[in-house]
């Protein structure tokens, strides 16, 4: 397919576009996608070299700690996608080595433990990272974005300590659907439009919000909106087909959900009539359904009057 995305959109502009992910290139295809993704230049494990892994990659300090050159080196402006994995499940042991002061008590050495001390070893290495960009002139002009790709895959109802550490209180079958969030964070410089925003929205809006704050008008090919007061339109539809509004989730399968969906209060998750998510579900199909009939029939370009990229043929 002939896609058109965020990496292309800032291309357009002028951006050098690169990505980089410590791990096989072939693993879900990478190597193929990631230039048919807009990205001029992709670097795996293979070029990554060998050093320290904790999870599935090269440990997050390590990595960023290799990429920076490459970084500095490139023509700006430049757009640079990178994919961690120190904080990538099974979680089953975490280096002695890269432990922070957290004091875990009980959750010592146990897989959700793990977890914490992987995500505090991330969060030192953010922190390193930014001071790096910041001592090599960089930071002034750059935007930082961060999310995640999933949750931790943790089976919520064998965690009750991650439910109480959450303020979940016991496993219902609404549990997965209300606590099925990832961060996204965004550092601008000079710390521009800091401070929390409150709206609803999924990882489809991410690459709107970021041509938004960048002054990039937003290709008429993608479904979502700026995750910005005013501009987002306070919804998220979930591949399977559950949903989400300001005040009410649509779950459409899981544990102890009944065929055809259950209706739940977001973000409580306590139990509300089928019938007030049929608008929900209904909504939920539809924008799924054309969605996916525009990437199948590869019409990303067609729709924003982009003519197809040569090199990608």
């Amino acid at each position: 397919n002939h896609f058109l995305t965020l990496a292309h959109a800032l291309a357009y502009q002028g951006y050098t576009t690169s990505s980089a992910h410590p791990y096989r290139r072939g693993f879900w295809n990478r190597a193929v996608l990631h230039p048919r993704y807009g990205f001029a230049s992709s670097v795996f494990k293979r070029e990554l070299g060998e050093g320290q892994f904790v999870g599935w990659g090269l440990a997050d300090g390590l990595f960023f700690e290799r990429m920076l050159p490459r970084l500095e080196a490139a023509a700006q402006p430049w757009f640079a996608f990178w994919v961690t994995l120190s904080l990538h499940h099974p979680y089953d042991e975490f280096p002695d080595n890269l432990v922070g002061d957290l004091e875990l008590g009980e959750l010592e050495g146990t897989r959700l433990g793990n977890y914490i001390q992987g995500m505090n070893y991330f969060d030192r290495s953010l922190q390193q990272l930014v001071k790096d960009l910041d001592e090599r002139g960089l930071l002034d002009d750059t935007v930082i974005a961060l999310y995640g790709d999933h949750d931790a895959r943790f089976e919520l109802d064998e965690h009750p300590k991650l439910l109480e550490i959450a303020g979940k209180g016991v496993w219902t079958p609404s549990t997965f659907a209300v606590m099925e969030q990832v961060p996204f964070f965004v550092l601008l410089p000079d710390g521009a439009l800091h401070g929390e925003i409150n709206t609803l929205g999924g990882q489809i809006d991410i690459g709107p919000t970021l041509l938004h704050l960048l002054g990039v008008e937003r290709p008429a090919s993608f479904v979502g909106h700026p995750l910005l007061p005013g501009l987002s339109r306070e919804f998220a539809a979930y591949p399977n087909g559950s949903a989400y509004l300001d005040d009410r989730v649509f779950v459409r399968r899981g544990r102890d959900i009944p065929r055809g969906g259950a209706c739940f209060f977001f973000p409580s998750g306590k139990p509300r009539p089928r019938a007030d998510c049929d608008a929900l579900a209904k909504r939920a199909r539809q924008e799924l359904g054309l969605s996916r009939a525009v990437t199948d029939t590869d019409m990303q370009r067609e729709l924003a009057g982009v003519p197809a990229d040569p090199s990608q043929d």
